[in-house]
């Protein structure tokens, strides 16, 4: 994210999409095209469901940050700052030609920020807050900044939608778990249980 600011601080943001539009192989292509699923709300949902045979507290953490930093998202998106033009309609005005990656439905509108760097995020920074095994956490994160960045591999978003939408994602995951882990709710121990056990007998 301090990378992303810098450059947004220093490069005019249609600019870094131009530039980063020169960069394209057919690996890329496939692979961008299919990790950028990773921000939808399905799979907020799918690691929601998982986490209720392994514990409540962990089922809120990733379901309470996906929920709240979408809405967050799309309240900026649609009602705050509008229809702005994604990067497909921006430069077409302008009558400049990207490079758009085949089979992908390219959205005009709404924006800023993006959704889906909001969802990964919210996603993956909870996941790096409650697991325990530490050699995740940067599995986790690139995970997080390389669907966040399909975005404008695919000409979705340009980097500032994305940067926010980062902000917004990882911001909401740390309050929530800050949250869930306050004295009061830590000392509730039948959060930590699953609200689903399995029957071995």
């Amino acid at each position: 994210m301090a990378v992303s600011g810098f450059f947004l601080v220093v490069y005019n943001t249609q600019e870094i999409h131009l530039f980063l539009n020169d960069f394209h192989q057919n690996w890329a292509d496939f692979f961008f095209k299919y990790l950028t699923d990773l921000g939808d709300g399905l799979a907020i949902v799918v690691i929601s469901v998982l986490l209720i045979f392994v514990s409540k507290r962990m089922t809120m953490q990733v379901a309470f940050s996906g929920i709240l930093a979408g809405l967050i998202a799309q309240f900026l998106k649609k009602v705050v700052f509008g229809p702005t033009p994604r990067p497909s309609a921006y430069f077409k005005d302008l009558d400049i030609s990207l490079y758009y990656v085949n089979g992908v439905e390219l959205h005009t509108a709404f924006s800023f920020p993006s959704g889906h760097a909001t969802t990964v995020f919210s996603l993956l920074t909870s996941l790096v807050l409650i697991q325990k095994t530490k050699r995740w956490d940067l599995l986790f994160i690139a995970l997080a900044m390389l669907t966040a960045y399909s975005r404008i591999y695919l000409s979705q978003h340009f980097l500032e939608d994305i940067f926010l939408g980062s902000i917004i994602g990882t911001t909401v995951a740390v309050l929530i778990s800050t949250w869930l882990n306050s004295p009061k709710l830590l000392a509730k121990k039948n959060l930590d249980k699953p609200l689903i056990k399995f029957n071995t007998n």
